[in-house]
Formats: structure tokens, sequence, C-alpha cells
């Protein structure tokens, strides 16, 4: 016998999940929405579909993983962030990257077909970034968090989604913040 039989430990099925949403998200980049489908993940993945069904449930459930990557700041291993500057700039670094310009990009030309898909990428992606960066927000501001957010990506995001700028640097980042939280008395 080659192959290891039980069920597999938690290293596996971290590795086994991390597999998957990268799949998701190089499919979404490369081929878009269309592609993502539990037979093709199922066979690039080298796992089951019943695997997959129970673990994601749908190809939203598949979605959902792949957006939530991309705000890997907001799980509980990122709450050392220590204010509003560290969490914008958590924000911004990984929203203008190349995986999340991709998803993002993928999903929006995916989501009029499809109001639950818009529904779930906007609770699961911008939603919970505007959650995310609320909770470092002072009590008496004055700039709720939908502000803040959109004034940290407004047009840098906009540039990037439409493949005019090349992910910023991490100075690049940091000026931005500074910039837009000066503006806004933050």
């Amino acid at each position: 016998m080659t192959g290891k039989r039980g069920r597999p430990s938690a290293a596996e099925r971290r590795e086994r999940h991390e597999r998957i949403v990268e799949l998701v998200v190089s499919l979404l980049a490369s081929e878009g929405y269309d592609a993502v489908t539990f037979d093709r993940i199922a066979a690039d993945a080298h796992v089951a579909k019943r695997t997959l069904y129970s673990e994601y449930g749908d190809r939203l459930g598949l979605m959902r993983a792949a957006v939530s990557r991309q705000h890997a700041y907001a799980d509980e291993a990122w709450r050392s962030v220590g204010g509003v500057r560290e969490a914008s700039v958590a924000v911004v670094s990984h929203l203008l990257a190349d995986d999340a310009i991709a998803v993002h990009r993928a999903l929006i030309g995916a989501a009029g077909a499809d109001a639950t898909l818009a529904a779930e990428f906007y609770d699961e992606g911008p939603g919970r970034a505007q959650r995310f960066l609320g909770e470092y927000l002072p009590v008496d501001a004055v700039v709720p968090a939908d502000l803040l957010f959109s004034a940290l990506l407004g047009e840098p995001h906009r540039r990037r989604l439409l493949g005019l700028d090349a992910a910023p640097s991490a100075a690049t980042v940091s000026a931005h913040v500074d910039r837009t939280l000066a503006v806004l008395g933050l």
C-alpha cells in the first residue's frame, strides 16, 4: 500500500486547504470565475469532490475561502495591530496585492450574474475590511469606517483593478496611508 489511510492530521488539513485556496485564486486570476468548478478543483488539487462539498459546501464557499485569504490581517493572529494607522496599512497592503486584485476582478465580473455571489463577496471582502478598520477608529472619530476604507483604497485600487499600476511598495503604501489619515484628521 502506498497511501496513508485514515483521517488527515490538522497540519495535513491546513496544507490541503491552502492548496485548494491557492488553486481557486490561480484559476480566478488566469481563467475567471467559470473555471472554478468542483470537478476542476478536485482533479487539480487531488482531493475527492465529497471533501470539497463537506469543507466548502458549494462554489460560494470556495469563493468565500479565496476572499477570506485576502483578509488575513483581520484574523485573530493579526490582532496585534496597534492602531488605526497599522490597521490601514494592513488593509491597503493586502488589498492592493496581485492576488487580491485578481480575485476582485474575477468576482466583480461574475457578480452581475449572481446576486448571492455579489452579496457574499461584499460581506466577506469590503464589508469585512470596513468592520476591521472600525475596530481601530478612535471612539470620538467623526470619520466612519466606510469612508476611511473608501479613502484608503480609492484611486490606487481602481488603477490596480484596471492594470494601470503595479502593486505598491511598502513605502508607497505607508506614504498613502499617512496622507489619507492626515486629510481625514485621523
